[in-house]
């Protein structure tokens, strides 16, 4: 075992642990690339790695891709460039029409329209949901005999 920055004991694999956590920072979250690996690899893993989940949302969200056109790359990059994925494809297609309402794109018509109509399919979704789950704990509760 060695000793850590602390003094305490590390084992092998707590290291490999921690630097596996940074390699997957620097491919996903734009962290520092860790020492003893090749930085031009990573940032070449990175960029395909944010293009395929620019196809994904792309895939999850075609309207939006389509409205933005040649232009989706770019902004799928200035959106996501740092940002660790949270969710699946629906939610960060989600996150990624938010973002273009604040946005520099939001001045196309077509852009914004798609961006807000992603927003709002999301908004109603979320509050169906939430009304199906308090209707099925409210007939839940009213079927519990009380005093049991």
């Amino acid at each position: 075992m060695k000793q850590g920055a602390t003094g305490q004991a590390v084992s092998a694999r707590d290291e490999l642990g921690v630097r596996q956590a940074s390699l997957v920072a620097a491919l996903v979250a734009g962290a520092a690339v860790p020492a003893g690996i090749d930085a031009e690899r990573v940032r070449i893993q990175a960029t395909a790695l944010l293009r395929k989940r620019g196809r994904s949302v792309a895939h999850a969200e075609p309207e939006l891709a389509a409205a933005l056109g040649k232009s989706f790359g770019a902004a799928f990059a200035d959106y996501a460039r740092g940002l660790p994925r949270e969710g699946g494809s629906a939610d960060d297609a989600a996150a990624f029409a938010r973002y273009l309402l604040s946005s520099p794109y939001r001045r196309n018509r077509e852009v914004r329209q798609a961006a807000r109509h992603i927003v709002r399919a999301r908004l109603r979704s979320r509050v169906s949901r939430a009304i199906s789950f308090r209707r099925a704990a409210q007939e839940l509760s009213s079927s519990v005999p009380m005093g049991h």
